[in-house]
């Protein structure tokens, strides 16, 4: 591990697509979230000479690529301050390496545009967000046209014209050169050469007040680094796919599968790193593992799940997706969606989710056949797979108990209250699946009524609506 210390210019040269800088961002990291109200506050500290902060670099020793020729090039990755220095990248008017989407990136440009206003006292400059007041006002001028200009005295002598006072020329050029001299603003950055498996307990411990990352993030960087465009080409379009069909996942998801049907092991860190190298095996797990997710998916839609939020929990859904995967010819969704029921009641993969998980999948990939796998899972299981009249005095908000309410109805083709024509989960117009449906509940008797009873809010007293009826009554 070592440090060193950068001017802001440096880090920004480092960063610059046109420069092909060496600094780079993880897959799991790539997402800017500050609003342009703390790009304004940062400004603000750098003018002041505050520090920032320290950067978090991992010295990677896979490749990345560097050009869209093909080269190839080893790159620092930011484990900690990514959104800082896309900020500055922002006020800079620098397009990163990895912000790849350049309609998106001018949109960002223009509204990540900070003004200052030069009027103020030298040592009280307002720095704000671009609007039609201050666009029209010769007293707001971007920092970042202050930051990008050649020659300070052509710039002074230009906003003091515009302010109608040519002898503030010494005044505006002494405030815009205390803006520039944010390129020269210190920053720290620690050059971090651990393995990966280390990077994200790293990330973790530093980032406290950003995003979560997990094992998986972890092996989706590591996947990128090892196969060049994959997860661009191949991984996000069917999550994207998944999602037009109502089933948005966590990436996670599906890269746990893919772990489990090429490896059997649910824990990602047990699988060797050369199971992500490029490779016909590799291709293959990959294509049985989108085979099983689409068919699985297929038949829970057909059953009625039109969403991945009805599911309390998606990670049921893997030991189903395995089966199918492992025993394609005599698999059967009923039977498997019967299991997935009663696994969810049990709450089967809450608390230590990922080692159960481990234990039931390698006892599917360990079975001769489908139905010898389904039932050695079954018979795991403690929760009962029948209801008694009790079960209906629970509170509708158990969403397990809400996805059987709606199973019953969608099942018995139950006729929505508004519009009676229309089953629950249909789409009006076509009369077809309304891929996305989510249920909404509404008391059959309102609060108002039966406020004094204990199960006013029970599921016996909850009724299944399309969305619009929901609104009308």
């Amino acid at each position: 591990m070592k440090d060193q210390r950068l001017q802001i210019a440096d880090v920004v040269r480092h960063i610059d697509d046109a420069t092909l800088g060496n600094l780079n961002v993880p897959e799991f990291q790539r997402k800017y979230v500050w609003r342009a109200s703390k790009l304004a506050d940062l400004v603000d500290s750098l003018w002041r000479g505050y520090p920032i902060g320290t950067l978090l670099l991992w010295e990677s020793t896979y490749a990345e690529p560097r050009t869209a020729l093909g080269g190839q090039g080893s790159k620092l990755w930011i484990v900690d301050g990514q959104q800082r220095v896309t900020s500055l990248a922002l006020l800079f008017g620098k397009k990163p390496y990895w912000w790849s989407d350049v309609p998106q990136w001018n949109k960002f440009l223009d509204k990540y545009d900070i003004l200052v206003n030069i009027a103020k006292k030298s040592d009280s400059l307002e720095f704000g967000l671009r609007n039609p007041v201050r666009k029209k006002s010769n007293e707001w001028l971007s920092v970042r046209k202050v930051l990008g200009t050649a020659s300070l005295s052509e710039l002074a002598q230009e906003v003091s014209e515009k302010l109608g006072d040519s002898k503030r020329f010494a005044e505006i050029h002494e405030k815009l050169q205390d803006i520039k001299k944010i390129e020269s603003a210190q920053l720290y950055e620690i050059i971090d050469d651990h393995e990966l498996e280390d990077v994200a307990e790293i990330f973790g411990k530093l980032n406290t007040a950003g995003t979560k990352i997990r094992e998986s993030d972890i092996v989706i960087a590591l996947v990128a680094a090892k196969q060049q465009g994959w997860i661009r080409q191949k991984f996000d379009p069917f999550l994207k796919d998944l999602e037009g069909n109502g089933f948005e996942f966590d990436p996670g998801v599906v890269v746990r599968t893919l772990a489990i049907i090429g490896q059997g092991s649910a824990r990602l860190k047990d699988v060797p790193q050369t199971f992500w190298e490029s490779s016909n095996e590799f291709d293959e797990h990959w294509r049985k593992t989108k085979e099983a997710i689409t068919a699985v998916i297929k038949n829970i839609i057909e059953y009625g799940v039109l969403s991945s939020d009805l599911l309390p929990s998606l990670n049921v859904l893997i030991p189903v997706f395995v089966m199918r995967a492992c025993f394609p010819n005599d698999f059967k969704f009923a039977k498997a969606l019967r299991w997935l029921l009663i696994a969810t009641r049990d709450g089967r993969y809450s608390g230590s989710a990922i080692t159960v998980l481990d234990q039931d999948t390698k006892q599917i990939k360990a079975k001769g056949s489908f139905d010898e796998a389904v039932n050695e899972l079954t018979s795991r299981l403690t929760a009962s797979k029948d209801f008694v009249p009790e079960d209906f005095r629970e509170e509708y908000t158990d969403r397990f108990l809400r996805l059987i309410l709606y199973l019953t109805a969608f099942n018995r083709k139950a006729k929505d209250w508004v519009c009676q024509d229309v089953r629950v989960g249909f789409d009006k117009e076509r009369n077809q699946f309304n891929e996305g449906f989510n249920p909404e509940w509404h008391h059959v008797f309102p609060r108002k009524i039966v406020k004094d009873s204990p199960d006013v809010d029970s599921i016996a007293n909850i009724v299944v609506l399309n969305e619009k009826a929901n609104k009308i009554v």
